[in-house]
């Protein structure tokens, strides 16, 4: 669903004239904001399948950070795997990492383990661990949030129904009827789409709610 369907499709609700565009009228631009702030509750809610993507990265001998481009700070981490040896890659920590790179003597191979440390131009870095002795394709399986709405014509990436629902009960809230019988009910509507939403997507990756299941 575009984004001047979505924020139409509010005004409807909200018993507003529809708009033509969502930079028409000063209030058809607040309810813009309201989705944009809807859908990024709704993308940090869960690890939507939808917004399932992976960057990968391309190592050099001898270098041991690499950034992840375009992940942004909003990603969320799911999997990581080396493509060429065939082998996953275990998320560790900072203390770890130092470890084995502080040790006496280094240690080069196939990258067998990770860790985050630090952002270029916003994008996460990763030290791995052996430093690559190769040219490896390392694969880094992440939950990419879509950017903010802006353009008419953008696609909503994420189920539009809790944001369409989500975006009328703040729409509400901002009419004075915080506290009211309207708001209480719009935001009872939005919870309940959105966990709807998130039972169907997760129906689809069912080892992802099973504890100890990769």
């Amino acid at each position: 669903m575009t984004y001047l369907s979505i924020v139409n499709k509010i005004l409807v609700r909200l018993r507003e004239t529809e708009v033509t565009s969502v930079a028409q009228t000063s209030y058809s631009r607040l309810i813009g904001e309201l989705v944009n702030q809807t859908k990024r509750e709704v993308e940090d809610a869960w690890k939507w399948i939808p917004l399932r993507t992976t960057i990968q990265a391309v190592t050099e001998v001898g270098t041991f950070r690499y950034t992840l481009t375009n992940a942004g700070n909003r990603f969320q981490f799911l999997h990581a795997f080396n493509d060429t040896s065939n082998l996953d890659l275990e998320l560790t920590n900072a203390r770890v990492m130092s470890g084995y790179f502080n040790g006496e003597s280094q240690v080069s191979g196939s990258p067998i383990k990770f860790d985050f440390n630090g952002s270029t131009d916003g994008d996460p870095n990763v030290d791995v661990w052996p430093v690559p002795d190769a040219i490896e394709n390392l694969n880094f399986d992440i939950v990419l949030p879509q950017v903010d709405l802006s353009v008419d014509t953008d696609i909503l990436t994420v189920p539009e129904y809790p944001v369409i629902l989500g975006a009328y009960a703040k729409a509400a809230a901002e009419r004075g009827e915080d506290g009211g019988f309207m708001f209480a009910e719009a935001e009872s509507n939005y919870q309940k789409a959105l966990a709807d939403a998130i039972a169907i997507d997760a129906h689809n990756v069912p080892s992802e709610l099973i504890w100890g299941i990769d």
